[in-house]
């Protein structure tokens, strides 16, 4: 059975890690609360989860694990820890030394037998060295060393910062003949009497996580995302639905989704797996069906802007389904849907309604207007996409659709100084949304038969051998794959990702 949010406190933290590998359990703080509330408890299952086998894990929880241990700030977490420094091979993250720093003195005993352990593994002799706590056995154990290795051992005791080993050192510069060796004491000298006291800030875990998340749907298969169909959480069964639909589905799957189009407890899960009917013909009942939920004037008005999204590719030979996306447009409650619809259509006679829909007050309705904006190539509306560069709910698309209308010639040389002008506009651009940037004018290449310059099929292959998901076509854009960091193809303005890649 899938694990809900609500579900959470029944599990054990052995499954709740397990299911999380799996992309089964999203690592927002809903899981962190569950986590922490348990307190010191939880340690034995994360000892487990580490030294157990993994095959083919999805999501790595182990660095999650460790960001749960810092909060809970106990020296109960130093099994824990310990054992995490001998799967990994005493090969220390900061994160590691940093869990070790925080629990100060409680540390010392720990770090000392892993010493031992390890045979003086150079990641636990300087996290034993900085652990900001002057103890009798640290400084034994590091002098020990200056006598077997000077050089390692002399930039450990000045991390260490206790003058009393002064003596040691001077007896060692004394002795030393190599020129690189005595400088490196002599900074120990120097640098032993400065070391810095102040204390690290307390770890907080909610910033690096957020409030609610989604599985990782990108990653399912078809089998899976069809047990997500029966989730109690309408989010879940709603990315189902939009994954299983990416491609045209095969007729038994595609009946699947008609069932939750028409039976679904959640009126917004019905909308979208009407929406996602869109250009699916077999098996021939699924045609049928949209028409005539789109007809039925007695359906929830949710239901019937989801298949006049799924007919919109009509709407230019359709007078009638042209009119009823302006009337749905007057809508509120369809409103966002209408302008999904417009852009879908390709139909240009809808432009004029797309500048006054950017202002509209419900964020979905602009979104759509924003991607319209683009797909329509709509170079007078460059100056407001431009000012929405620093709105943080439309910025990414934003940036993609005014790489795809601004004017100019389609050829690489100008598509880069585009990119650069674009980049310049945005006050600087973050590896993500350089990624969306290129995306779009590779679009425009690829439209204009031009190779991409931004990103090659080579690129592709080594996003897929990273073990992103195989990015799907995407709907009418012009497009030919889908990155995890581009917009979502669905027009919902957000990235790939944190949408229908979900």
């Amino acid at each position: 059975m899938i694990l809900s949010p609500e579900g959470y406190p029944g599990a054990s933290v052995f499954d709740l890690l397990v299911e999380a590998e799996r992309g089964y359990v999203p690592l927002d703080q809903r899981l962190v609360r569950t986590l922490v509330e348990r307190g010191d408890s939880i340690f034995p299952d994360f000892i487990r989860f580490l030294k157990e086998p993994h095959e083919d894990p999805r999501i790595d929880v182990d660095g999650f694990t460790l960001d749960v241990a810092r909060q809970l700030h106990t020296p109960a977490a130093l099994p824990f820890l310990a054992e995490w420094a001998r799967v990994y091979e005493f090969e220390f993250p900061d994160e590691l030394t940093e869990a070790f720093v925080e629990l100060g003195e409680a540390s010392v005993e720990t770090l000392l037998a892993l010493y031992d352990e390890s045979g003086g593994v150079a990641d636990v002799v300087f996290t034993t060295a900085g652990l900001g706590v002057q103890h009798p056995r640290i400084l034994e154990t590091l002098l020990k060393l200056m006598e077997s290795d000077p050089a390692e051992g002399s930039l450990a005791l000045a991390l260490y910062g206790d003058p009393a080993a002064k003596p040691a050192l001077e007896k060692a510069l004394a002795a030393a003949s190599e020129e690189g060796l005595r400088r490196d004491i002599e900074r120990a000298l120097r640098e032993i009497d400065t070391v810095d006291t102040t204390q690290p800030e307390p770890f907080d875990i909610w910033p690096l996580y957020p409030e609610d998340d989604t599985p990782f749907f990108a990653v399912f298969d078809a089998t899976e995302l069809l047990e997500f169909l029966g989730s109690p959480v309408p989010e879940y069964r709603l990315r189902s639905v939009k994954m299983l639909t990416f491609e045209e589905p095969p007729p038994e799957i595609a009946r699947r989704v008609l069932e939750v189009a028409g039976s679904d407890p959640d009126g917004s899960v019905r909308a979208t797996a009407w929406e996602c009917l869109e250009g699916i013909h077999e098996p021939e009942e699924i045609e049928k069906a949209v028409r005539a939920r789109l007809a039925d004037t007695s359906a929830p008005i949710e239901e019937r802007a989801g298949a006049m999204v799924a007919l919109a590719h009509e709407a230019r030979d359709n007078e009638s389904l042209h009119q009823l996306i302006l009337e749905f447009y007057e809508r509120p409650e369809a409103r966002e849907r209408s302008v999904k619809a417009m852009w879908h259509s390709g139909d240009r006679r809808f432009e004029s309604r797309i500048a006054p829909a950017l202002g509209d007050p419900d964020l979905g309705v602009r979104r759509q207007a924003v991607t319209a904006a683009g797909m329509f190539g709509m170079v007078g509306l460059l100056g407001r996409l431009e000012a929405l560069f620093e709105n943080e709910d439309l910025r990414d698309a934003a940036l993609y659709s005014y790489a795809l209308a601004a004017p100019g010639d389609v050829t690489p040389s100008r598509m880069r100084k585009l990119f650069a002008r674009i980049e310049d506009l945005a006050g600087g651009l973050s590896d993500e949304e350089g990624t969306i940037v290129g995306k779009a004018l590779d679009d425009r290449l690829e439209a204009h038969e031009q190779p991409p310059v931004f990103h090659t099929e080579e690129d592709w292959e080594a996003h897929e051998e990273e073990d992103e998901a195989p990015p799907p076509p995407p709907l009418p854009a012009p497009a030919a794959k889908v990155g995890r960091n581009d917009p979502c193809p669905c027009g919902s303005g957000k990235k790939y990702k944190k949408c229908c890649g979900q």
